[in-house]
């Protein structure tokens, strides 16, 4: 089981079908990450400068033992997110 908060700077894009919507770099994140059943967790990552009013989102991960199978909520998990995971001795391979 995970449950673990970690600090980011990263560059953010916000993009649609329609295209690129904003952008901003070096932007400070909170990564949470709740693993309340066996077998899923939720994910979360706010800017710590608004609280969320500006980057947020959030998300499933669904696991078959300790293999990441399935995520929902964003187009793409973040790398930050696969390598919390996978510190914590998950394989996230199918999700690369």
């Amino acid at each position: 089981m995970i449950n673990t908060t970690e600090k980011h700077t990263l560059g953010l894009t916000l993009e649609n079908s329609f295209g690129v919507l904003a952008k901003q770099d070096g932007v400070e994140i909170e990564i949470n990450i709740r693993q309340n059943k066996k077998d899923y967790a939720s994910f979360e990552f706010y800017d710590t400068e608004t609280g969320g009013e500006a980057w947020y989102a959030e998300g499933g991960l669904w696991f078959e033992g300790k293999e990441l199978t399935d995520y929902d909520g964003v187009f793409e998990l973040p790398t930050e997110v696969i390598n919390i995971l996978e510190k914590a001795g998950y394989d996230c391979d199918e999700m690369k």
